[in-house]
């Protein structure tokens, strides 16, 4: 019975006790309920700051981009916008698909020859501008302003991610909103490309982040799909899956093996095949002879030598908002053991130490940042004249990586105190300081593209010992029918190098234009005489004997010309001089050696270039080989239906 009363007592006190639970339970569901509209009311606080962060350097962007507007149309956009016929209809649109950037030039050999730009969305987006705009300059500038601040939200989210703090990625994005170095790629209307693929780089980057922190495929396939259309803007969006290769291996280690994070990387890496595939194939179908660069005008050594001295140059003009310029000429380093490389690779060294004492995660991830997108261009320098071994449009997307460094170091700054100043006081200062110094030498350099004299008048003055920044203005002046302005420049680039191989050889060039044959041929035998070992010896060697024998040609000396046509193709098998050495027998009648030289030629230009079909079926129509003459006449009329020898070509094909 005892028993009994015990188990009842003990059963109404487990009563009870669930009963206390549920009122608990009742009670903080109830005070959570209570609690919810001051939980939502923050978390809708903390959204509006974040989007007044983002803002903030998104429109010091538009604000610093804006006197664009005011400029014209510089450099190739002449060619790009103005005579280029593919963007000025819709209709063409399936055209930018299947050709390159310079396809719609099918007349000139040199691009039929080395072009190797795929970029559809660039064209498609000209196509779509001048739909607009037509061929008013400002309103292709105002895109360009508004893809910037676009790119700058986006550096500020990614920013955010990388380091879960909103004052660095608002400052860094801040500092890249306004970096003078980006006056090329946002005052330049065809200079869009970098800002135009960081639209699609940007989020793809964010999405990756997005998966890693919550674990959603989702994400990760949003972010594997832009990797398409990052490419079909700019090739050299191809690094994105390094960078993530890396974020797996270094920046997201979370203490994992290094074995599985190693499997981790490369199975993200994996994931980007698809995309990458899809992007090789349309570009092979659009210019299968030109997948990669071919014409290599320096060896790697010299190359790998030089790479240091360009990285510190790079660096110079990240940090240092002085010399910005289209042209910053650059003397390839020949040797490991000269100080160009010793010096440039110290400093380097310095500064990766410096990165690795500091322990910091996210600075090492800015560095390696900045590394990264810098390989394409570093990995063209083989392709590059030395005046364009540096081009700042190639500080874009790299620029984000120091502009997150110099944020780190202003929060640094901000949690130590400087002299009498509080560590805030100090960071903020040097924060205005740089975005107002930067911002004033990005506005003022927006308008040095206001026209294409403009900007390489800007060229010669800031490096006013740079022989081919005066020889680039000469060439520019005698266009626009300038002649005493660009034979003083070419006398100027003379004055600085005696011995300046391109001012003889434009000097030839000026001469033979007036007739003046054996004035010309005399400045090209000087530069000969003149031309010393190095680099670029071979390069300038076999333009002179192209050249040489074409005023022999029209000085009738056919021995001397053929001699001259025949030591360029030696010195540099290039379709120009395949081309130019089977004009020179097709003029004299010797048919099958031209036809030989024409299908040298054939083989390392774009199908698509209209010209070679003319002459290979004039060739081959002389030597009676009807079918094929039909066939290369048919070729040209498709590719040229605007020709102005279109009905004489159509008149010989029904003949035959």
């Amino acid at each position: 019975m005892a028993k009994k009363k015990h188990k009842a007592a003990l059963g109404h006190t487990a009563g009870r006790s669930r009963d206390n639970e549920s009122r608990a339970a009742t009670s903080l569901d109830t005070a959570l309920l209570a609690d919810e509209p001051e939980r939502s009311s923050r978390h809708h606080a903390q959204a509006r700051r974040s989007s007044l962060y983002a803002l903030v350097p998104a429109l010091l962007a538009l604000l610093t981009s804006l006197n664009t507007v005011l400029n014209g149309f510089a450099f190739d956009d002449t060619q790009q916008i103005l005579r280029n016929e593919f963007i000025k209809r819709f209709s063409n649109l399936p055209l930018l698909f299947t050709n390159s950037v310079w396809g719609f030039n099918g007349d000139s050999l040199m691009i039929a020859a080395s072009d190797f730009y795929y970029r559809p969305l660039f064209m498609a987006l000209f196509t779509v501008n001048y739909a607009i705009f037509g061929e008013t300059a400002w309103g292709w500038h105002l895109v360009n302003a508004l893809i910037h601040a676009g790119v700058t939200l986006l550096v500020f989210f990614a920013l955010k991610e990388v380091t879960e703090r909103r004052w660095p990625a608002a400052i860094a994005a801040g500092l890249f909103a306004v970096h003078p170095s980006h006056a090329e790629s946002v005052a330049w209307i065809s200079g869009i490309t970098d800002p135009l693929m960081a639209l699609f780089v940007l989020p793809a980057f964010i999405f990756y982040l997005k998966y890693k922190k919550s674990g959603r495929r989702s994400f990760m396939a949003f972010s594997i799909a832009l990797l398409l259309p990052a490419l079909l803007s700019k090739e050299t969006a191809i690094v994105l899956p390094l960078v993530i290769a890396y974020c797996e291996l270094f920046l997201f280690s979370d203490g994992a093996p290094r074995g599985q994070r190693l499997r981790r990387a490369v199975t993200l890496a994996a994931c980007f095949i698809v995309p990458t595939a899809v992007y090789f194939f349309m570009r092979y179908l659009a210019l299968s002879h030109n997948l990669a660069p071919r014409a290599a005008r320096f060896g790697i050594s010299l190359v790998l030598a030089t790479v240091p001295k360009v990285v510190v140059k790079y660096l110079g003009l990240m940090f240092i908002p002085l010399g910005y310029s289209l042209e910053h000429d650059t003397v390839p380093v020949t040797t490991f053991l000269s100080w160009g490389f010793v010096g440039p690779m110290a400093l380097l060294i310095a500064i990766g130490a410096g990165v690795w004492l500091a322990k910091s995660r996210v600075l090492t991830f800015a560095a390696v940042w900045f590394v990264l997108w810098l390989l394409p261009p570093l990995a063209g320098l083989r392709s590059f004249e030395p005046q364009y071994f540096v081009q700042e449009r190639y500080l874009y997307l790299p620029s984000i990586g120091v502009c997150l460094a110099i944020a780190l170091g202003i929060e640094w700054l901000a949690a130590h105190r400087i002299f009498k100043w509080t560590g805030r006081t100090a960071a903020a200062t040097a924060a205005v300081l740089l975005v107002m110094v930067w911002g004033g030498v990005a506005m003022a350099q927006n308008r040095v593209w206001s026209d294409t004299l403009t900007l390489l008048r800007n060229s010669v003055a800031k490096d006013p010992q740079s022989t081919m920044a005066h020889i680039v203005l000469s060439t520019e002046y005698y266009s626009h029918g300038m002649r005493k302005e660009a034979e003083a420049e070419t006398y100027k680039a003379l004055e600085i190098d005696p011995n300046c191989q391109d001012a003889l050889i434009n000097l030839s060039q000026m001469a033979a234009n007036d007739g003046k044959l054996d004035a010309a041929i005399g400045y090209l035998e000087r530069a000969r005489d003149a031309l010393g070992d190095g680099p670029q010896k071979r390069g300038y060697l076999a333009r002179i004997y192209h050249d040489l024998g074409r005023l022999y040609d029209e000085r009738k000396k056919p021995d001397l010309a053929e001699q001259y046509l025949k030591q360029a193709v030696e010195i540099v098998p290039y379709p120009k001089n395949w081309v130019a050495l089977g004009d020179f027998y097709f003029d004299k009648g010797r048919y099958e050696e031209a036809l030989e030289q024409y299908e040298l030629a054939r083989a390392g230009t774009s199908p698509k270039y209209a010209l070679l079909h003319l002459k290979l079926g004039r060739t081959y129509d002389r030597l009676g080989q009807v079918e094929r003459a039909r066939d290369e006449y048919k070729q040209y009329l498709d590719l040229a239906p605007n020709a102005e020898d279109r009905l004489e070509v159509f008149r010989r094909l029904r003949q035959l």
